[in-house]
This record gives structure tokens, C-alpha cells and sequence, in this order.
């Protein structure tokens, strides 16, 4: 009698458990039935918004849903954030989003949203290494030259500029400070173009940007070096920083997808899936890698342990450099 009370009771617990399960991987199965929105953290028309439309089209051909993408630019990522936070739990909303989430609970008092509960990863989109560029007025063409004219030799800190703070503008050049001594003064500029237009004037004197191949083809700012671990085909004489006597040093702007927290994990698995299909697909990687940029896809797991690498690689430089958003 006991056993078969026992064995009832295993029996009504795997029933649960199976109708727990099950709902997940019905809507895993069905996703999408109806168009989702994709929430980007920047304007339109720039390299993020480019990728994003790229991505929603390639998305969209799959599912025979549409993607459709709205722009939600400002507050450093957290007003695109915020509304994928307070969506409901079913896929049915995803952010696309950089390096600032990750590290905005670093520098930010306070947040209107949990990073960690009320957003899910899903994958790493795409990653986009950077080039060291100067002012010609500089006089400089290799890093060891830079390095060699100006550490303890200026005055003043040397005027970097940046696309806002915390972007990997900007994050780049502290690194490369903190490794090489050197003294910047930080220049924020809300985006790339700006700041691109102060440099090119010799208002600013470095920066460290994704976006500057036509300035340096053309000689209006000199490329000392690029933040990748290899020399990037479409600038092969331009030597990395690693190998101009800063082993290791390898850094790149970065993009993700994210959903929100409390989604199924089966249907996050099937998202994940489907954009590593669409970002590695032949015509995709062509278009990206023609304008710098270099796919990434992956499992949520994969993409949660690059973020978490993340945050344990630039806290540290963060907390040096003091660096706060009010």
C-alpha cells in the first residue's frame, strides 16, 4: 500500500512537472506567432541602427513575422532598457543594446530596473574593434612615437574625445592610458560624427574609434594603431597596440540582444538560435564585415559569461579613473 501511494505520488509530481515544462517548449515551437519589436539604444542611422535593420530583415524572412525596430536613444541605454524591463515575459520584445548596460550598475547610483532579473541575455551580436587615430598635427605615426613625445612631456593632459562615456570610445583610451602612462583628458561627445569633426579640426588630439576608415584613407587623422588581437583586412599596415609593446591588449566595441527576464528559457534558446543563424548567414557576414564589423552569435550561457568577463575586466578601470554618471 505504501509503495503504491509512493509511487502515486512520483507519478503526480512528474505530471507537474511536465505540465510546467510544457508551455515553454509549445511557445519555443510556435515563436513567433505575431511581429516583434525590436528596441534599439541609439538613433537612427547610425552603425548600430544599420546592424539592427540588418538583422530585423534577415529575422523577419525566417519567422514570416515582421521585426520591427524602434529607436529609443538617450539616459546611456537605460530609456531602451527600461522599456524591454516593464514588456511582458514572452520574447516578444527584445533590446538590442552595447557596452553601457553592462556597465551602467558601475556607475550609475541607481537604475529603474534590475540588470540582472529583468533582462535576460540572449546572444552577442557583433563585436567592432577600434583604431588609435591622432591629429596629423601630432607628428606621430606608430604608438612607440606617441608614447615616446608626450609621456611626461606635456603640460597638460592630451584631449581624447569619445562618442559618450562609458562607450568603448571611451573606455579604449583610459585603458591605453592606464597601461602606458600617458595623461588624457576625457572629451565626451554625444556620438562619433562630432567628436570626428573637433579632431579632424585639432580641437581634440586623439581618440579611439570604429567609424574613421574614410578620415584615415584620406589623411585627415593618422591610424597609430587598432585594438584587436590581429590587423584588420580592410587596414593591414596599421599594426595592432598589441604588438607595438602591449602584449594582450585587445579590447572591441560590442553589441547584444537581450529580452525580458522571466522569459521561457526554451523560447530565449530559440531566439538565440535563429539571430546566430541570421548574423552568421553568407550575405550577412558580407555586409557586415564590408563595414568593420564582425558577427558573433552564441548560446544565452556564452553571452552571459562575455558579460560577466566584461563588467571584471573594465570595473577595475572605472573605479580608478572615477568614472560616475549623475
Amino acid at each position: 500500500m505504501r509503495q503504491t501511494t509512493f509511487i502515486g505520488k512520483t507519478l503526480s509530481a512528474l505530471a507537474f512537472a511536465t505540465c510546467m515544462i510544457a508551455p515553454g517548449i509549445a511557445q519555443a515551437a510556435d515563436y513567433p506567432t505575431r511581429p516583434v519589436r525590436l528596441v534599439v539604444a541609439y538613433p537612427p542611422g547610425g552603425t548600430t541602427d544599420t546592424q539592427a535593420r540588418i538583422l530585423a530583415q534577415k529575422l523577419s524572412e525566417r519567422w514570416k513575422q515582421q521585426v520591427v525596430v524602434e529607436n529609443k536613444p538617450g539616459g546611456n541605454t537605460v530609456i531602451a532598457t527600461l522599456q524591454v524591463a516593464n514588456s511582458a515575459p514572452d520574447g516578444y520584445t527584445l533590446l538590442m543594446t552595447a557596452m553601457p548596460f553592462a556597465l551602467n550598475p558601475l556607475v550609475m547610483d541607481s537604475l529603474p530596473y534590475d540588470t540582472k532579473k529583468d533582462l535576460a541575455p540572449v546572444t552577442l551580436l557583433t563585436s567592432v574593434p577600434s583604431v588609435f587615430i591622432t591629429h596629423p598635427g601630432m607628428n606621430v605615426k606608430t604608438v612607440g612615437e606617441f608614447i615616446k613625445k608626450y609621456k611626461g612631456s606635456a603640460d597638460e593632459p592630451i584631449p581624447f574625445g569619445s562618442a559618450g562615456t562609458l562607450t568603448f570610445t571611451h573606455l579604449g583610451g583610459e585603458l591605453f592610458a592606464s597601461q602606458s602612462g600617458i595623461k588624457f583628458q576625457h572629451i565626451p561627445y554625444k556620438g562619433s560624427s562630432p567628436a570626428h569633426q573637433d579632431l579632424v579640426a585639432g580641437r581634440i588630439k586623439a581618440m579611439f574609434d570604429n567609424g574613421a576608415l574614410e578620415l584615415i584613407k584620406s589623411g585627415r587623422v593618422v591610424a597609430l594603431g587598432v585594438t584587436s588581437d590581429k590587423r584588420l583586412p580592410w587596414l593591414p599596415d596599421v599594426p595592432t597596440i598589441a604588438e607595438q609593446g602591449f602584449p594582450g591588449f585587445q579590447a572591441a566595441a560590442w553589441f547584444g540582444i537581450f529580452t525580458k527576464g522571466g522569459t521561457p528559457k526554451e523560447v530565449i534558446a530559440k531566439i538565440s538560435e535563429d539571430i546566430t543563424w541570421a548574423i552568421r548567414s553568407p550575405e550577412v557576414v558580407e555586409k557586415l564585415t564590408s563595414a568593420g564589423v564582425f558577427p558573433g552569435g552564441g548560446t544565452p550561457e556564452e553571452f552571459q559569461a562575455f558579460l560577466d568577463s566584461e563588467v571584471k575586466r573594465w570595473g577595475p578601470i572605472i573605479k580608478e579613473q572615477n568614472i560616475k554618471i549623475q
